[in-house]
């Protein structure tokens, strides 16, 4: 079932808004390091992928719970590794 824009809460058009510029953060990012413009740009682009992961949960929590369940448990996943290799470096 497909929503309007304006059905949509005010809290869910920010997490939607705030999701994509962290989707884009994180391709210029990834570029940034591919290209060796900022070589610890994986320190910043990795953690933030997993607030997206956090991001998709909220969105999927009415509809799908074990989609929400998965993307904090990958999301989890993601900011131990980068605790990890942070501290490892």
């Amino acid at each position: 079932m497909k929503q309007n824009r304006k059905d949509i809460s005010l809290t869910h058009k920010i997490v939607i808004n705030v999701s994509v510029l962290l989707s884009l953060s994180v391709i210029v990012l990834a570029i940034m390091q591919m290209f060796n413009i900022w070589e610890n740009a994986i320190n910043v682009f990795v953690p933030l992928c997993g607030v997206i992961n956090l991001c998709q949960a909220y969105l999927h929590w009415n509809t799908s719970r074990k989609t929400a369940y998965f993307s904090i448990g990958t999301a989890v996943f993601i900011f131990i590794c980068a605790i990890l290799v942070f501290f490892i470096k």
